[in-house]
């Protein structure tokens, strides 16, 4: 594909809005999360790596762009699937032609981390990988299997022990009220379980959100629609969304990672280090808790919904 202008990632953490953002694979591989389906959604239906004289092309004109930049991402939504040789070698360029980068971050998927060979993600730290934005979703095996997210807690132990090894920081993204009204609390603590064992540097709050045909046109809709409308799944209500961040921090125990709800869809918007800001955290959602029902119901209703 010849383009004028660099290749942009569709979806990017808040967090990386400064970033350069770089374009490595295009969609998802995995593609059959119940709740997800975003990519389709957004016109990318398939998976495609991109070749890597594309990206350096692509590189090469952000260089000219932003050449003081500090920081990068690579994207779509796994591009590790690219292969282990080809994003160390996309690193490595990157660091040379944006000599002021001080931290690299991508999306990755555990299965693919798990999958990399021996001594791999190392290499990827070795290669210039500083951060990786991993979506946990949920600690409850249960609650995965459901949503077909295609790991286990077993595998997030694993991959979290190999990021850490490597010096890597780990950004867990934690998915309110995925467990619906019926099984809320064990998702809760069950992730809140897995993120005291695995100590990630960054935890990041986002709430389900169950779009329609207002998302890419032409009537596409969260997959996960189909369950709600068979009445195999209860969509949490925006209270019971609350309720979820009140007992994930009340769960969350001898860790210091920063929590942050750092998207425009959460109805609680707390952030801080847990060994020092947790209580205040605590106090933020159970003032609002204790505010009037009608203001209550006011704000989910302006809150909205987004990507």
């Amino acid at each position: 594909m010849t383009t004028t202008s660099p290749e942009s990632p569709l979806i990017r953490p808040p967090s990386e809005w400064r970033s350069l953002l770089v374009r490595v694979t295009r969609g998802c591989k995995w593609n059959r999360c119940r709740f997800c389906g975003i990519y389709p959604a957004l016109g990318e239906a398939g998976f495609s790596v991109r070749s890597v004289a594309e990206v350096k092309g692509d590189i090469d004109q952000l260089a000219a762009m932003r050449p003081r930049a500090k920081t990068a991402f690579f994207g779509d939504a796994d591009p590790l699937a690219a292969g282990l040789d080809r994003i160390a070698e996309l690193a490595r360029y990157l660091r040379r032609r944006v000599t002021t980068i001080e931290r690299l971050t991508c999306y990755a998927r555990a299965s693919t981390l798990a999958r990399l060979p021996r001594g791999g993600i190392r290499h990827l730290a070795a290669a210039g990988l500083d951060r990786v934005h991993l979506g946990l979703e949920s600690g409850d095996p249960e609650t995965l299997r459901f949503h077909r997210k295609g790991q286990s807690p077993a595998m997030i132990r694993e991959v979290a022990a190999r990021l850490r090894r490597a010096q890597i920081e780990v950004s867990m993204y934690v998915l309110l009220g995925l467990g619906g009204r019926d099984r809320w609390r064990r998702h809760i603590e069950a992730t809140a379980g897995l993120l005291n064992e695995t100590i990630p540097d960054f935890i990041r709050l986002r709430r389900l959100w169950l779009y329609g045909a207002e998302v890419g046109g032409g009537g596409t809709e969260c997959p996960l629609r189909q369950q709600v409308r068979s009445g195999e799944f209860l969509p949490q209500t925006p209270e019971g969304t609350v309720l979820e961040v009140k007992l994930l921090l009340e769960n969350l125990d001898g860790i210091n990672s920063f929590l942050a709800c750092d998207h425009a869809n959460n109805y609680v918007n707390v952030s801080g280090r847990l060994q020092s800001d947790r209580a205040e955290m605590l106090a933020t959602v159970n003032d609002f808790l204790a505010r009037p029902e009608e203001e209550r119901r006011a704000h989910y209703q302006a809150v909205g919904s987004g990507i």
